[in-house]
């Protein structure tokens, strides 16, 4: 079992945006947040967007995790996207990005956060997790997917 896998629902999946722009993909986060957790999208664009202006959220390997903290949440809202072709971000490898989970998190849960931040981490650098997600052709396959993905902390004490 692993956090995301409660967070990221049915509703909480966009697959094969045809975007140009992170601001256009931090539109789309806004209305998915907004459809899955009644997050006005215009709040989420705002805290995305003024996050990413301190510095890239990119991980490479095509992957970024776009997180902001948000006044009035009481619990993380997550939400996974990913676009037709890979967005020009900033990333340390240079390849832009074409998979986001992205988190928003209340004000005073740092523990939650972190931890959604280190599994989505950790999702990320494992290149079989990232082929399966690119290859999904629905948001069941994708929300299947992480039911059953476990993380090393999972798998150590099995």
């Amino acid at each position: 079992m692993n956090k995301l896998s409660t967070y990221i629902t049915l509703e909480a999946v966009r697959l094969d945006l045809n975007l140009s722009s992170l601001k256009r993909l931090f539109e789309e986060a806004g209305l998915a947040l907004e459809s899955a957790y009644g997050i006005p999208h215009d709040e989420a664009f705002t805290a995305l967007n003024e996050r990413e202006r301190l510095g890239s959220t990119a991980l490479g390997f095509g992957c970024a995790v776009p997180h902001a903290r948000l006044t009035g949440l009481e619990e993380p809202a997550v939400v996974l996207l990913r676009t037709l072709e890979p967005l020009k971000v900033p990333s340390p490898d240079k390849t832009g990005a074409q998979l986001f989970i992205v988190i928003l998190a209340p004000e005073d849960g740092a523990d939650d956060h972190l931890e959604l931040l280190r599994e989505t981490a950790e999702l990320f650098s494992d290149a079989e997790a990232r082929e399966t997600l690119l290859k999904a052709s629905t948001p069941v396959e994708v929300c299947e997917f992480l039911t059953h993905w476990e993380t090393a902390q999972t798998a150590a004490a099995q």
